[in-house]
């Protein structure tokens, strides 16, 4: 839809063969443009899945339930993760559904910054996962909370 805008705004916008800096505006009696069929009518209300450190740290200090789970590649793995966390590459979630704990589970997503794990926890709660959360700070939050961290070989991995 913007492309389409820019479009007519350059085709009703037209510069004189002239090097000057004036210019000719002329009016469209095209009829208004036909509304975009990839937008709905109505915009779906934005659902907050974000969370920071502090949140991740009431939670722990409070003791309540939540799921860590690291997607990120495994070559990532060898700075560290959550030694708690469930490890799923975001790649391999759509088939290994069946490893995450049950629906009414609170799930905290984790990637390395946070950018992946948004993504993820918006498509698990389309899945059933109504209390999936991104960390928006990665792993470095899962530090900062001062969660245990692992590392590849250590330990029973």
């Amino acid at each position: 839809m913007l492309r389409r805008i820019i479009r007519r705004l350059r085709t009703q916008v037209r510069k004189p063969a002239s090097n000057t800096a004036t210019a000719t505006v002329t009016v469209s009696t095209a009829p208004p443009p036909e509304p975009d069929p990839v937008l709905d009518d109505e915009e779906e209300p934005l659902v907050n899945v974000e969370m920071d450190t502090g949140q991740l740290r009431e939670w722990i200090s409070a003791d309540e339930a939540f799921t860590l789970v690291d997607i990120r590649e495994p070559h990532e793995l060898r700075l560290g993760y959550a030694a708690d966390a469930l490890l799923l590459r975001m790649n391999d979630i759509p088939n290994q559904l069946d490893e995450l704990p049950s629906k009414n589970t609170r799930l905290v997503i984790y990637c390395a910054a946070g950018s992946r794990s948004f993504g993820v926890a918006h498509w698990l709660r389309e899945q059933g996962w109504d209390d999936s959360w991104s960390l928006e700070s990665g792993f470095h939050g899962v530090i900062e909370a001062g969660m245990e961290v692992a590392r590849p070989g250590e330990g029973s991995d």
